[in-house]
């Protein structure tokens, strides 16, 4: 098999994940943020500060990053609570690296489309990507999503897009209680209403083991076959059916395909998070792995001394029996975060994506049959659908 990166080449993303603020006008159950630093007041204020020292994060990232394509995704909290901020940091990067046409990302939970779109039609006509945050329909939406409204995030939504046509990306986020079918059902609906262009899903991260595993696992077993019979009845008619995931996981099957390394590439040092004037491989890991970097100075040496830490933080896989696992291939080892939150939910979350890879293998052969005759090649598969997965988080 050969891995991602010696198949992509320089076509492999690099990733700046942009912290511009810590506040958010949502209440989300399960909130990332919140499982990793605590309650929201104890760290929103602080990650406020550090414009200048954000600025020269980037610029050195920018200047170490020669060849390849470039992400800037803005992240938060939420965003669009400081736009103005936002803008600034797209201004500066247009300004001063026009060249290197680095791509945006908005992450989002879209409450406050309308208001930026007034502010500013411009960056969103230059947008790559919007990735939004609906948890299903209006009823399960509302009830995890905290603090936000359905029917607002809609009307945003058909706003942003006789304004722009950057792609958008509905992002779910399954917690035990909810329903991966009624998020499928929702994109959807809101593709034939050509508000959105791609699904994507990830189960929530948590401190504590799921409950009633073996139950929730014949639930989402079910509700994955579901997905799958859907993704096959969209190839019968000639349509790929832009399901990240299972795009993704397809071409790695029938192409011969393995990720390489965990789901993010943390070891690899492919992606990084600017947060509060400083520089992380990972800030959903907490501060303890931070990258001190000096302008002025060799631009190799920061990574020198965190190398040896990455590669100590994902020697897991051993132990997790990884090499020996059937779905390492598309896994590649998930993502160090859950590991460090709950080792138990971890070992879950493995049986789960067995299972989902177990589905896709006794479907490969069907799935290729079915591309061949709508005239369909894999790569159709993988651009621009999989890869996009590059800009998400790991599945389950």
């Amino acid at each position: 098999m050969i891995t991602l990166s010696e198949l992509l080449g320089i076509e492999f993303p690099t990733i700046f994940h942009l912290t511009v603020t810590g506040r958010c006008n949502a209440n989300c159950v399960g909130c990332i943020n919140s499982l990793i630093y605590g309650e929201r007041g104890s760290f929103a204020e602080k990650w406020e500060d550090g414009f200048e020292k954000n600025i020269s994060a980037l610029r050195f990232l920018i200047k170490k990053s020669k060849n390849g394509r470039i992400f800037l995704s803005f992240y938060g909290g939420e965003p669009l609570l400081v736009f103005d901020k936002v803008l600034k940091y797209y201004q500066f990067i247009n300004q001063e690296f026009p060249e290197k046409k680095i791509k945006f990302v908005l992450f989002t939970n879209g409450m406050l489309l309308h208001k930026a779109l007034q502010k500013n039609e411009e960056f969103f006509k230059n947008l790559e990507l919007l990735i939004i945050s609906i948890d299903g329909k209006k009823e399960q939406h509302e009830r995890f999503r905290r603090g936000t409204d359905f029917d607002q995030i809609i009307a945003n939504l058909s706003l942003f897009r006789n304004k722009s046509k950057a792609k958008v990306l509905m992002w779910s986020t399954i917690r035990e209680e909810m329903s991966l079918k009624d998020c499928v059902e929702e994109f959807l609906l809101l593709r034939e209403e050509a508000l959105c262009d791609y699904f994507f899903w990830h189960l929530i991260e948590a401190e504590k083991p799921i409950r009633n595993f073996q139950e929730f696992r014949r639930k989402y077993l079910a509700e994955l076959k579901f997905l799958f019979d859907l993704f096959e009845t969209s190839l019968s008619r000639g349509e790929i059916l832009p399901f990240l995931p299972f795009c993704e996981l397809f071409y790695f099957l029938l192409k011969g395909v393995k990720r390489g390394q965990t789901g993010c590439g943390i070891e690899k040092l492919r992606n990084f998070d600017i947060l509060g004037g400083k520089l992380f491989p990972c800030v959903d890991l907490g501060e303890e792995i931070e990258i001190k970097f000096n302008l002025e100075g060799d631009r190799e040496k920061p990574f020198e001394g965190v190398k040896k830490e990455l590669l100590n933080l994902v020697s897991y896989k051993f132990s997790f029996g990884c090499n020996q696992c059937e779905a390492e291939f598309y896994c590649g080892g998930r993502c160090p975060v859950l590991i460090k939150t709950s080792p138990e939910r971890a070992r879950q979350y493995c049986e789960l994506t067995k299972d989902m890879v177990g589905l896709a293998k006794s479907r490969a052969e069907a799935v290729r049959m079915l591309l061949e005759r709508a005239g369909f090649s894999l790569e159709d598969l993988y651009y621009p659908y999989g890869y996009i997965v590059l800009l998400t988080d790991v599945v389950p």
